[in-house]
């Protein structure tokens, strides 16, 4: 399986070939950014990998006097790993252990009113996020392709479950009345 940030560049090679300082360029938008943050470091090295894997291959061009650029492009096999792991991507749900998943595991652990001043302050958080991302749909909406326009609206959908998940659980820590009950109980 490839990683996200390999994905990402590959995908955008299989649209056209391009040189690393077009990656960048492109993945230093502001809307790509707030979807996927990643450095220009990080794709310089992602695209070294992928080069010694055999995903993509450079050709290195001269144009006039300006320095040699090389320009990658996805090779045949390179492709194929893309078409076969985007598929794959499309059709998963990934049921990871997120930092605030495991905040919730062990909630109890902290005194109950610091979580739920800690809860507070993720639904404040949220919200702000919610309130930057629908700008962002907003103000893009009619400038970007479907695919970006899908990504903002996910971004979004999930922002306000995580604002309906986190409201549930402030309202849940007020009404609990077992705070130090213990997962571990199970053991017994």
């Amino acid at each position: 399986m490839l990683s996200k940030l390999s994905k990402y560049v590959m995908g955008l090679l299989h649209k056209r070939p391009m040189n690393p300082y077009e990656l960048t360029k492109l993945s230093d938008m502001e809307v790509i950014q707030s979807w996927f943050p990643m450095t220009s470091a990080s794709l310089y090295t992602t695209i070294k990998n992928l080069e010694k894997k055999g995903y993509i291959t450079g050709e290195i061009l001269q144009e006039s006097n300006y320095p040699a650029k090389t320009k990658y492009y996805l090779t045949e096999e390179g492709r194929q790993v893309l078409i076969e792991d985007l598929a794959e991507g499309l059709a998963s749900y990934e049921a990871e252990a997120s930092n605030f998943g495991i905040g919730i595991f062990h909630i109890c652990s902290l005194p109950k009113g610091e979580a739920l001043l800690r809860a507070e302050e993720r639904l404040t958080l949220l919200r702000k996020l919610h309130s930057e991302s629908q700008d962002s749909l907003s103000r893009y909406l009619d400038k970007i392709p479907f695919n970006m326009k899908m990504m903002l609206s996910y971004k979004l959908n999930r922002i306000e479950m995580e604002i309906t998940t986190t409201e549930s659980l402030i309202e849940e820590i007020k009404k609990e009345e077992k705070w130090e009950a213990s997962f571990t109980q199970f053991l017994k």
